[in-house]
C-alpha cells in the first residue's frame, strides 16, 4: 500500500517489523523479499514518484578534493526508484580476486566469499530482466572466438557487462502498492533514530517538507539510503546521542569509494577494424544488450599487484570526434538544465542556451547512449575508456557540515581524492594493453595526455561505495558480514555503503545481490 507522509498524522507511534528507510534497488528488492511472510513491513521514500528539486536538495552538500563533477545533490536521486531512475543499467558481478583479496591500501577486505555470494547474483538477475548469468563472453548468443579482440593475449580478457533497461520505481510500483504487508510511506525523511542504553533503535522519526512528523518503531531497522546518506544518519545519531554505534574503529563515512573514469590511450591498429561486438552492443538470446570490455586477468592483478579496472572501446575516427564532442556539448546543457532546476549557479547559466544546447544535439547524444557512433564504418582509431577500482583509505570521508538543510539536519562533507597509486595501477594496466597490442601485431598504444592534469583528467561514475563497510571485527569495520551495525542488536546497513572494495564492477547486481543475503538473514532473525 502507497501512503503519503504529507497527510495530517494520528498522534500514535506507527509499529512495523521490519522498518526500511529508502526506496532504491536496495530497499524496494529487501521489501519484496520479505512480504508474504506474515510481517508488517513499512518502506520510507524521501521523495515521491516523479522529481522533486525541493527534496533533491535536501542531497546538498559541499566537496573536497577531487569536486569537479561531483554533485551531492544530483548523485543520487530522492524518489522512488532511486538512482535508477537515471543510471545506464549495466549489470556486472564482481570478480573472484575482489573478494579473496584483501585491498592494495592495507585495510580488511570482504568477510564474504565469491562462492557464498553466487546464489544471491543468481537471484538478483530476475530483478533486472537481464537473462541468464552469462558473463563469459562466449556463451553470448552470436558470439564466437573470432569476434573477441587480442583473444590470445596472456594478460588481458573480455568481460561481459550485461545492460538492463528496468528503473525500479515504475517497475515495482505496483508490486508495493498491492502488497497488503507493506506500506510504503513517500515524502518521509528519517530525522532521528532513538536508541537506547544497548544500541537498539527504539523508534525512528520521520518529517515530511511539507507535513506532519511521525515516529515509528521495528524490532529491525534497516538505512538503505545511499553510501553518503547512510553514513550521514548514522555520524547524525551518534553525535545527537553521544553514542559510537558502527564507530569502535573509527570508520563511519570512511573508505567512501566510487570509479575513477576518463579515457586512458587510444589504439592505432594497423588495419582499419570493421564493425566489431565491442561497440556494436550485441543482444544474447534473450534479448538483453550486452557490453563487451576488457580487463586485466586475475593472475595479472595478482602477479603484478594491480587494481581491477574495465575498459570500453570506442570507435573514434576523426570523423567521429565531431560527433563526440556534439554529444558532450548535450550532455554538458543537460547537466546545467538539472543544475538550474536545483537553483545552482543560475547567475552564470543561462537556461535558454542549456535548453538549446541539449535540444540541438539531442540526436547524437542518442547515439552516444546507445553506443551507436561509429559502429556502422572501419575504425582507424580506437579510444580506451577505464573505469577503475578506487583503493579504500579513511581520508576519502564523509563527514558532516556546519551547515543545515531545510529540516534542520547537519548536511554532508564528501572529500573525494583518488591517489597516486590509484593512477599508477591505471598506468601500469594500461601498459599491459599496450604490450599485448604489440605483441600480436595489432597496432600500438598511444597513452592520452592527462596524467599530469589534477587526478589525471578522471571523473566520478557516481558509483557510491563504502563509507559503513562490512568487516568481522568492529575496529575494522562499521557492520558485520550480515550488515548489522557494530554495537546495535536491531540497526542494518544496506547498499553500497557496506562493500569494503568496489572492484571494476558497477555496483547495482551486487548491491541488490547483498540485501537478497540480508533478507535471508533477517528471515532467519524474525522467525526465531
Amino acid at each position: 500500500m502507497i501512503l503519503d507522509s504529507r497527510s495530517p498524522a494520528e498522534d500514535r507511534i506507527i509499529e512495523y517489523d521490519v522498518l526500511i528507510a529508502g526506496a532504491g534497488p536496495a530497499g524496494i528488492t529487501l521489501a519484496l523479499e520479505l512480504r508474504d511472510l506474515g510481517l508488517r513491513i513499512g518502506l520510507l521514500e524521501s521523495g515521491g514518484e516523479d522529481f522533486d528539486p525541493d527534496t533533491q536538495f535536501l542531497n546538498d552538500g559541499t566537496v573536497t578534493g577531487h569536486s569537479d563533477g561531483v554533485d551531492l545533490a544530483a548523485i543520487r536521486l530522492r524518489m522512488l526508484g532511486g538512482a535508477t531512475n537515471h543510471w545506464g543499467g549495466r549489470c556486472v558481478p564482481m570478480d573472484r580476486i575482489d573478494f579473496e583479496r584483501a585491498p592494495l591500501s592495507g585495510l580488511t577486505g570482504w568477510p564474504v566469499s565469491y562462492d557464498a555470494m553466487q546464489p544471491y547474483y543468481g537471484r538478483a538477475h530476475s530483478y533486472f530482466d537481464i537473462g541468464p548469468a552469462h558473463f563469459d563472453p562466449l556463451q553470448i548468443g552470436g558470439i564466437t572466438q573470432d569476434d573477441l579482440l587480442l583473444a590470445d593475449a596472456e594478460d588481458l580478457r573480455t568481460v561481459v557487462v550485461r545492460e538492463s533497461t528496468l528503473q525500479y520505481g515504475p517497475a515495482y510500483r505496483d508490486a508495493l502498492d498491492r502488497a497488503r504487508d507493506i506500506d510504503l510511506w513517500l515524502w518521509s525523511n528519517v530525522v532521528a533514530l532513538e536508541t537506547d542504553a544497548d544500541g537498539a533503535v527504539s523508534a525512528v522519526q520521520t518529517q515530511a517538507l511539507e507535513g506532519p512528523s511521525r515516529r515509528f518503531t521495528a524490532r529491525f531497522v534497516v538505512l538503505a539510503c545511499g553510501a553518503v546518506e547512510n553514513a550521514r544518519q548514522l555520524l547524525v545519531q551518534n553525535a545527537d546521542n553521544e553514542t559510537r554505534l558502527g564507530n569502535a574503529g573509527g570508520f563511519v563515512g570512511q573508505c567512501y569509494m566510487d570509479h575513477p573514469a576518463a579515457g586512458a590511450a587510444f589504439l592505432w591498429p594497423n588495419e582499419p577494424v570493421p564493425p566489431s561486438p565491442y561497440w556494436d552492443l550485441p543482444e544474447d538470446s534473450d534479448g538483453t544488450r550486452v557490453h563487451l570490455l576488457w580487463a586485466p586477468t586475475e593472475e595479472a592483478m595478482a602477479r603484478d599487484g594491480l587494481a581491477n579496472i574495465q575498459y570500453y572501446l570506442r570507435p573514434f575516427d576523426e570523423v567521429e570526434n565531431l560527433r563526440v564532442r556534439q554529444a558532450n556539448s548535450g550532455w554538458y546543457a543537460l547537466r546545467n538544465m538539472a543544475k538550474w532546476v536545483l537553483g545552482r549557479d543560475r547567475d552564470e547559466i543561462v537556461l535558454s542556451d542549456a535548453y538549446c544546447g541539449a535540444i540541438n544535439n539531442a540526436d547524437v547524444m542518442a547515439g552516444d547512449l546507445l553506443g551507436l557512433i561509429g559502429r556502422d564504418e572501419p575504425t582507424h582509431r580506437i579510444l580506451l575508456l577505464y573505469e577503475a577500482e578506487q583503493q579504500p583509505t579513511r581520508d576519502n570521508a564523509v563527514t558532516l557540515s556546519e551547515e543545515r538543510d531545510a529540516l534542520g539536519q547537519l548536511r554532508a562533507d564528501l572529500n573525494w581524492a583518488p591517489s597516486d597509486a590509484d593512477r599508477d595501477s591505471i598506468l601500469a594496466t594500461t601498459t599491459l594493453i599496450g604490450q599485448a597490442v604489440g605483441a600480436q601485431g595489432f597496432g600500438r598504444l598511444e597513452f592520452e595526455d592527462h596524467f599530469e592534469e589534477p587526478y589525471w583528467g578522471s571523473y566520478t561514475s557516481w558509483h557510491q561505495m563504502g563509507t559503513t563497510r562490512m568487516a568481522t571485527n568492529p575496529e575494522d569495520g562499521v557492520t558485520d558480514p550480515d550488515g548489522r551495525v557494530h554495537g546495535s542488536p536491531n540497526l542494518y546497513m544496506a547498499g553500497g555503503s557496506v562493500m569494503p572494495t568496489g572492484g571494476r564492477a558497477n555496483p547495482t547486481l551486487t548491491i541488490v545481490a547483498l540485501t537478497i543475503r540480508l533478507a535471508d538473514h533477517l528471515k532467519q532473525r524474525l522467525a526465531a
